[in-house]
């Protein structure tokens, strides 16, 4: 088991929330880096949680998803939402200069609230599982 700077998680947690608002900006750069980074950062949740808990060895950033949704951390209709916006990382970082701009925010904003309700999942996760005590540090409230 590897210890999770629960500070370092929060942070992140709350970047994910802030981003999550900004979905519905006329800006595209803005929605680019908006999208691209709410991926990033959830996938990087997810990864402390996996690494926290020994759950399984990630092959890619959708397999971070089905273990946070097989584990129960996530519900399965949140897991589709983050599913459906996975997509998008490709045409983020490889297709950049293509972007279907209207595709890509109508596409975030009909799965926003699975990011909306990632740090809620992600600490009634911490809070409920008997392993969290051992598997946080960096704070005493859990």
């Amino acid at each position: 088991m590897y210890f999770v700077d629960k500070n370092l998680l929060n942070e992140r947690l709350d970047y994910i929330e802030r981003l999550a608002e900004t979905i519905d900006t006329d800006n595209n750069l803005a929605l680019e880096r908006a999208c691209h980074m709410l991926i990033e950062a959830t996938v990087d949740v997810g990864n402390m949680i996996i690494d926290a808990f020994i759950l399984r060895d990630p092959g890619n950033y959708q397999d971070v998803i089905d273990i946070l949704a097989q584990e129960k951390v996530i519900g399965p209709d949140d897991a589709e939402k983050f599913k459906n916006t996975l997509q998008w990382r490709k045409e983020l970082t490889r297709n950049y200069q293509s972007l279907d701009h209207e595709a890509m925010r109508a596409e975030f904003k009909k799965n926003i609230s699975a990011y909306k309700d990632f740090k809620e999942s992600i600490e009634y996760f911490y809070k409920n599982d008997p392993q969290a005590v051992t598997a946080f540090s960096g704070d005493d409230d859990v």
